[in-house]
């Protein structure tokens, strides 16, 4: 038989309390005649040893061919990688808080991915991103990234206008609401199609069938079933489709302003839960425990980032719903918007597969939340004013032309304002 190929896999971020789920993950889907090479790249050196030594420890007590190294040298990291996860969080947690918090008193709740929060973290995130991508040009260029990191369509239009790297987004909502509807049905996800549109956080369940019987409409009468979505009901079934759960801040703003002001940080559980977990990775038998490496929830990694790595190196060209070049699959947007859209994942990429159809109205809103993400990415990498203005007046949550300067104000680097 002949020796399995080894996979380089990088790891921009490595250092994030999660990333040893990730290792966890892989090490049960691996088969014995797969290999693998992981390097977690981190910033912070205290913290990646902590969380590098549990990753090695992960490993060596799995059955699996996977060495782990980790290093603070991303230049040395990058030689003849085959694939880079980036999940860097840019600022960190404390940025995190300030992108959920600082419009609530604008009059727009606060959201890291969406929104003005979401173009507050494009504006610390695209430029450190852009600078890993360069030196992954003249170091890997053969490298895919799979992009994780928030806001996460930005980063890859970003990628893929201003760098010769491919990419590819992974994302866990869509795989989230098929199990949701699945539940609410009360039918096994896996004897369930689904038929799905949009782009990042921002997307539909158009169609829902069970051994070829069309089941949306009873779907959406039973649409009750579906509050996890924080959505009307009637307007589910008035729309005739299943929004993802991020449409609430655009179809709700209020209402979520409202809850934002009434309910505990989530970044505040966040610090509280990464503190605990890495004292807790420094005890002897912290590999033995999944409940101590698992409590940040990194659904993700299951759901959507280790299946889309394995079909990738496999070359298994599963349907997955991945974030990819437009191209010609939706025909009413620009070919070089980035779409989410199920895929066949193999060893060349993703390949789209044609895209659902979408009533008028929905249609526009993609066509403005395009508008604003291309815009946006301009704006961030031509350092204009002007363009993040127009930008932040094309995102569907800031329609108000006051509201969106008052925002770009209390986040546009003062050094980018002449």
């Amino acid at each position: 038989m002949a020796a399995a190929r080894r996979f380089k896999l990088v790891i921009w971020g490595g250092s994030a309390v999660a990333t040893p789920e990730l290792v966890g993950v892989l090490c049960e889907r691996l088969s014995p005649e797969e290999a693998m090479d992981l390097v977690l790249v981190g910033r912070t050196a205290d913290k990646l040893e902590v969380v590098g030594q549990l990753c090695s420890q992960l490993v060596a007590q799995a059955d699996v061919d996977m060495s782990i190294s980790y290093t603070t040298d991303t230049q040395a990291a990058l030689r003849g990688a085959d694939y880079v996860l980036n999940q860097m969080r840019v600022g960190g947690l404390e940025g995190r808080a300030f992108d959920e918090s600082f419009s609530n008193d604008v009059g727009i709740p606060g959201e890291e991915t969406v929104g003005p929060g979401g173009f507050s973290s494009a504006l610390r995130t695209i430029p450190v991103v852009l600078e890993y991508c360069r030196i992954a040009e003249r170091l890997a260029p053969q490298a895919l990234i799979v992009n994780l990191t928030n806001p996460s369509s930005l980063v890859q239009y970003a990628i893929r206008r201003c760098t010769s790297m491919r990419v590819l987004g992974t994302c866990d909502i869509p795989v989230g609401t098929k199990r949701l509807i699945a539940g609410a049905l009360e039918l096994p996800v896996a004897e369930l199609e689904f038929d799905y549109l949009g782009m990042h956080h921002a997307g539909w369940i158009t169609g829902v069938r069970h051994r070829g019987r069309d089941l949306m409409p009873e779907l959406t009468r039973h649409a009750e079933r579906l509050a996890e979505l924080e959505v009307d009901p009637d307007l589910i079934r008035a729309m005739g489709v299943v929004p993802t759960r991020y449409f609430r801040y655009y179809l709700h703003p209020q209402r979520m302003l409202k809850l934002k002001l009434k309910r505990r940080s989530r970044v505040e559980e966040l610090k509280a839960i990464q503190a605990e977990m890495l004292q807790a990775y420094t005890e002897p038998d912290a590999c033995q425990r999944p409940e101590v490496y698992s409590r940040r929830g990194g659904v993700w990694y299951e759901m959507i980032v280790v299946p889309v790595l394995l079909a990738l190196m496999r070359d298994s060209r599963e349907c997955l719903i991945v974030n990819v070049d437009n191209g010609d699959t939706v025909s009413w947007l620009p070919p070089e918007a980035i779409v989410e859209v199920p895929c066949v994942v193999g060893a060349s990429g993703a390949r789209p597969l044609p895209a659902a159809e979408l009533p008028q109205d929905l249609r526009a809103f993609l066509q403005a939340n395009c508008a604003y993400e291309m815009l946006a990415v301009q704006a961030i990498v031509e350092r204009s004013y002007g363009l993040a203005w127009r930008a932040l007046l094309a995102n569907p949550m800031l329609p108000d032309a006051d509201q969106a300067r008052e925002v770009l104000d209390r986040v546009w680097p003062e050094v980018w304002r002449h």
